[in-house]
């Protein structure tokens, strides 16, 4: 079997942070954000959302949410040049 199907079949179910398309997550407004997703054989099968958040880290994702706003503006305008 090569080696590629091998990797699919084995990692199948597997969770770990990824980048999923913006039309499959809801965890931000945002277009880009890493988030924990449970891989298929051929795609992310589920997106996981945000936990529960406590103040603090509701504080820190906000503040981290509009940093990445920019960011991701100037990477996206860096790119259309």
């Amino acid at each position: 079997m090569p080696l590629r199907l091998e990797r699919r079949r084995r990692n199948r179910g597997m969770c770990l942070c990824s980048f999923p398309e913006r039309t499959q997550s809801q965890v931000t407004e945002l277009p880009f954000f890493a988030t924990r997703v449970r891989l298929g054989r051929t795609r992310a099968e589920e997106v996981y959302q945000l936990g529960p958040l406590n103040e603090y880290e509701r504080v820190g994702l906000e503040r981290a949410k509009k940093e990445l706003a920019g960011s991701i503006q100037k990477g996206i305008a860096f790119i259309k040049k």
